[in-house]
């Protein structure tokens, strides 16, 4: 089949054939998004253990609380302020300091954490699709290997960003000197059209790296999207909008559980389930662009 030939299935197949690969490879996925919970787990409670600690032996230390006042009053000296901030630098024990930059480092280790399973869950959805065994060991390991790829790509996506936010700033600063109004409308514009047309699809770059060896640069994604744009988009907000709408109900359904409970329900089951199923529905995608399914 030609590359222009390539597109996606159906939604209704889309959805069917998400449900098809968990039921086909339910061992696998249901011992990784074990992994998931765990994971998912143990973030709430360094989270919360972090946020504690910053919080009691940090912000609510009365020298903090000096320096916020000394902050808010106008006709303090800057000096004075200078003075109250290394007061309160002192206060502060330097143990709870390392603790919290410990906790800190270990959240930001559970988050890559959570990206490998991420990209496990894809594997396994390609697999099945091609018609291989999964080994769970084996796509552990590889998206582990595969997350640096995937930070290098979320670091470039913020280059990016910054990039467009400055060029964005200078035409409106253009715009500015002929109506203020008008520098205005073209920064929300912008801004807003960026997201709502790019967001979608850069979800597919990043499955990209997920599912291919090499670094996918931005030539190799725009020609995986072809002509198939508009629907990639839309299957890719759709996704958005279901894991909104339910993390939503869950929000209001946990609204009267004590934290954390609350958050360990909504991570350790509800996350990892959404997780599998977005992950695999990705993958499906990427295998009608690529030329990688049946369908």
């Amino acid at each position: 089949m030609a590359s222009g030939e390539l597109r996606h299935r159906p939604i209704p197949d889309l959805i069917g054939g998400t449900f098809s690969v968990v039921g086909r490879r339910f061992r696998e996925i249901a011992v990784i998004a074990i992994v998931a919970a765990a994971v998912a787990v143990v973030s709430v409670v360094a989270f919360t253990s972090a946020f504690d600690i910053i919080n009691e032996e940090i912000l609510e230390n009365p020298r903090f609380e000096e320096v916020m006042d000394l902050t808010a009053q106008q006709e303090v000296e800057s000096e004075e302020i200078e003075a109250a901030v290394e007061t309160w630098l002192e206060s502060v024990e330097g143990d709870r300091l390392v603790n919290a930059a410990l906790l800190l480092a270990a959240s930001l280790l559970i988050g890559l954490l959570g990206w490998a399973t991420t990209i496990a869950f894809s594997l396994v959805a390609l697999d099945d699709v091609e018609g291989r065994p999964s080994a769970i060991g084996q796509a552990f390991r590889t998206g582990l290997a595969r997350v640096p790829k995937a930070v290098l790509l979320g670091i470039v996506y913020l280059a990016v960003s910054v990039a467009l936010l400055i060029a964005l700033g200078i035409g409106m600063f253009v715009l500015s000197l002929m109506h203020p109004y008008l520098g205005v409308a073209f920064l929300v514009v912008g801004i807003l059209g960026t997201i709502l047309y790019f967001m979608p699809l850069v979800q597919m770059h990043f499955v990209i790296a997920y599912l291919e060896p090499g670094f996918p640069w931005f030539p190799r994604w725009w020609r995986l999207l072809a002509g198939n744009k508009v629907a990639t988009w839309g299957r890719s907000a759709l996704i958005f909008l279901v894991n909104i709408a339910v993390g939503l109900i869950l929000w209001l359904g946990l609204l009267a559980l004590p934290s954390p409970y609350g958050d360990f329900i909504s991570n350790a089951i509800a996350g990892p389930i959404l997780g599998a199923l977005s992950a695999v529905a990705y993958s499906l995608m990427y295998a009608d662009l690529s030329g990688r399914s049946a369908c």
